[in-house]
């Protein structure tokens, strides 16, 4: 099965969809941070029961939004179609340690909901367990329950870790997200459960045992309804091209199954990876390759095939965050030639998004609905917290609305000759500027296309902007190419906790940062400027140069993953800009000190033509 190109690497714009209209997708919150007892819900699964019962599970996390800890496995029940939801129910409760990762599934022949979910102990890190430092007890282990009551009542977990967990296997949950019964075929019946693992270093290897190379995606499979389960495919390939991770599952129309995995900092391009399986899961019939037109950060997606009640064709949902570093925008997309390519859909959230699952409603023999269990947040949050995890909404998505054409961005000139107009996310206020007016910042950003004449490679440039803040968080006044630790990138950041402005260029063998001490947040504008020459690299505040670091050696854009975003970090509304935002400039070239001392006073320095110029004067369509 060919990919098909797409979007994803160099060239891509970040343009945005609106959401659809209100009456083509209706919301509700289904679990909310803070509420019956849990700091954060996470993890999203959902799957409808025989009698049309809606079941959402998620993790309960007690006292953080972490991954460890003390966590229980939660439900919450619909019996309208989505539009309402009954009380939190604990499906279980282990005392301090974790039960998560849930995968349903419904056993068509029998009525039963089979429920793969994953214990560790609750005082063991994920790194303790890919390390090898959790012992047996406390490391990832494999249960399987079951209710026969649509939801209602539960069994007692049992472990099958045993039977499908390999020795030499370390990290080992299921999906997140639903399984699959498959429907046709010499497998029918076959109940089947995606997952991914990470194994242990190769001995004398030198690898890491936190490297993602070790990470990989399997299937379990049972044929008896649930009671005894086996390990199926399983790909763990060490070259570092994909490293396939969180992995859902979906039954192509001829009865092979279609596999899609987040893709761990691999070095392909996209952030997706896909194989099949031929005979029902117990084997792939090659490693996951790369999806390069499915547009998505480092993320669990979600997968679903509609039936021909729901869809006259044979049509794929795909779920996920719509951008290709940032958890943001919950995107819709469509494949109607079993996975071989995709088309970008409807926005279901504008805005802070992260885990989904999928589910075909049957709502009163009416079936032309599709329900989307996500998380989600606001665009500003007060604290450190991260905004796409604030909740979990349900969306009841009519299917005709996977059709509807996406509007155009909303977007604000390039005013340098060279085209490159910024798009704006959210809704951002108009203010008096310091050059004309300027942008009101509140987790909306400003993002410019990824296109050559903004990377600048091993070369010299210079980012300018005005801002002001009264903000008391870290926040991002521009952020380029990548949200990638050891990534080439460069940013600008105002730290007030640190009572500073502060400057980042890494090419990813060299660091350099400086820094211009002082109260910037206190509610005045004020203008910044980064530069990296031959010489230095330098900040300058108010036009005066204030910290100054010898420039490192090789590209601050190599493998760009996205533009250069004004108002925030680039993998998501994380570190917003709270405050406003005005004449933005690029250079390919180091301005001097004068130069830069004529843009802060309003004056176009002489000598010097930007490659891109965002006076952030008007915003259009």
């Amino acid at each position: 099965m060919a990919a098909v190109p797409g979007p994803a690497g160099a060239g891509w714009s970040p343009a945005l969809a609106d959401a659809p209209p209100a009456r083509a997708v209706e919301q509700t919150t289904v679990f909310a941070r803070g509420q019956d007892g849990y700091h954060t819900f996470r993890i999203p699964a959902v799957v409808q029961a025989a009698d049309g019962t809606l079941l959402a599970f998620a993790e309960g996390r007690l006292d953080s939004p972490g991954d460890d800890g003390d966590i229980d496995l939660v439900l919450k029940r619909s019996s309208d179609g989505g539009r309402t939801w009954g009380p939190l129910q604990v499906v279980v409760d282990d005392g301090p340690n974790k039960f998560g990762n849930p995968v349903p599934i419904l056993d068509e022949r029998t009525g039963r909901i089979v429920l793969n979910v994953t214990r560790t102990g609750g005082d063991v890190s994920g790194d303790d367990i890919r390390c090898g430092r959790a012992d047996a007890e406390q490391t990832r282990r494999s249960f399987v329950l079951y209710s026969d009551d649509h939801g209602a009542g539960w069994s007692d977990p049992v472990e099958i870790t045993a039977d499908v967990k390999p020795a030499d296997w370390r990290h080992f949950v299921g999906g997140p997200g639903h399984g699959i019964q498959i429907t046709q075929g010499e497998h029918a019946g076959r109940l089947v459960v995606p997952g991914n693992h990470s194994a242990a270093p190769p001995p004398d290897s030198g690898i890491s045992c936190t490297d993602d190379r070790l990470l990989g995606a399997h299937s379990l499979y049972s044929d008896d309804g649930g009671t005894t389960w086996h390990l199926g495919g399983v790909d763990t390939t060490p070259e570092g091209v994909v490293n396939p991770n969180e992995n859902t599952v979906v039954e192509l129309s001829d009865g092979m199954l279609y596999f899609n995995a987040r893709d761990q900092n691999g070095t392909s391009v996209g952030a997706r990876a896909g194989t099949t399986s031929s005979d029902g899961g117990a084997t792939f019939d090659a490693p996951y390759q790369e999806i390069p037109d499915l547009v998505a950060p480092v993320v669990q997606g979600s997968i679903l095939g509609l039936s021909r009640d729901a869809h006259r064709w044979e049509r794929l949902v795909f779920a996920a965050p719509g951008h290709p570093t940032a958890r943001e925008n919950l995107t819709l997309w469509s494949s109607f030639d079993d996975a071989g390519g995709w088309v970008r859909g409807p926005v279901v959230h504008e805005g802070p998004a992260g885990y989904s699952d999928l589910v075909q409603i049957d709502d009163h023999g009416n079936a032309r609905r599709l329900g989307v269990l996500y998380e989600n947040g606001d665009r500003l949050d007060e604290g450190p917290t991260l905004t796409y995890h604030q909740r979990i909404s349900f969306a009841r998505v009519i299917v005709p609305a996977l059709d509807a054409p996406s509007p155009p961005p909303r977007t604000t000139p390039d005013v340098s000759g060279n085209g490159l107009d910024a798009v704006v996310s959210g809704a951002p206020g108009r203010v008096g500027g310091m050059v004309g007016s300027a942008l009101e910042l509140a987790g909306d950003y400003v993002e410019t296309p990824a296109d050559a004449a903004v990377e600048f490679g091993d070369g010299p440039f210079t980012a300018a902007a005005w801002f002001r803040s009264d903000g008391t968080g870290q926040q991002a006044i521009m952020w380029a190419y990548s949200n990638v630790a050891s990534d080439p990138k460069w940013w600008i950041r105002l730290e007030p906790d640190l009572g500073r402005i502060r400057g980042h260029v890494n090419t990813g063998a060299e660091n350099r940062f400086v820094a211009a001490a002082g109260d910037y947040a206190d509610g005045a504008w004020h203008h910044v400027a980064l530069t990296r020459g031959d010489d230095a690299v330098t900040i300058y505040v108010d036009g005066e140069p204030r910290g100054t670091a010898a420039p490192p050696a090789g590209s601050v854009s190599s493998g760009a993953l996205t533009g250069i975003r004004v108002g925030a970090r680039v993998d998501g509304i994380n570190n917003p800009l709270d405050g406003a935002v005005d004449d933005v400039w690029m250079f390919d070239q180091a301005l001097s000190a004068a130069q830069i001392e004529a843009l802060a006073a309003g004056t176009p320095p002489s000598g010097a033509g930007p490659v891109l110029h965002l006076p952030l004067d008007r915003v259009h369509r």
